[in-house]
């Protein structure tokens, strides 16, 4: 969602930007000798070009936005090389990296696991073994 946090953290990321480009532009002018017109109209299409493309990107500077990854819980997954405790799993066709939940029940390669629970980019994966033993990650039997 756009709020001012993410107005702001654009500005500060671009800001930078603008600095390292007039730091730039100062160390042309002096050296090759380019005119004072030609810096003004490099730093205008520069900020311009910054206004124009945050209605494009936006979403990029959401910082606690993981949503999407949230709607991952609960999908099947597929293990591709074994999973004891860390390894990759298939997700809807994308490969993610997972760890299973108890890393006593290990998730063999080709093995279904169901996703319950993300940690940043990582995926806590459930084995069919600690299904099987009746255990879950809210405690309760599936």
């Amino acid at each position: 969602m756009l709020n001012s946090k993410v107005i702001l953290k654009y500005t500060l990321v671009h800001l930078a930007e603008l600095g390292l480009l007039v730091v730039a532009l100062i160390a042309a002018r002096q050296v090759i000798g380019i005119s004072t017109w030609l810096v003004i109209t490099i730093l205008a299409l520069w900020v311009i070009k910054d206004v124009v493309l945050f209605r494009k990107v936006w979403r990029a500077y959401a910082w606690a936005d993981n949503a999407p990854m949230q709607k991952l819980i609960g999908m099947e997954a597929t293990v591709l090389d074994g999973l004891d405790p860390v390894g990759y799993v298939r997700v809807r066709g994308e490969l993610w990296k997972a760890e299973v939940i108890d890393p006593r029940y290990p998730a063999e390669r080709g093995e279904k696991t169901r996703v319950v629970d993300v940690k940043g980019m990582l995926l806590i994966v459930e084995s069919r073994s600690d299904r099987q033993a009746g255990r879950s990650i809210d405690g309760v039997s599936p």
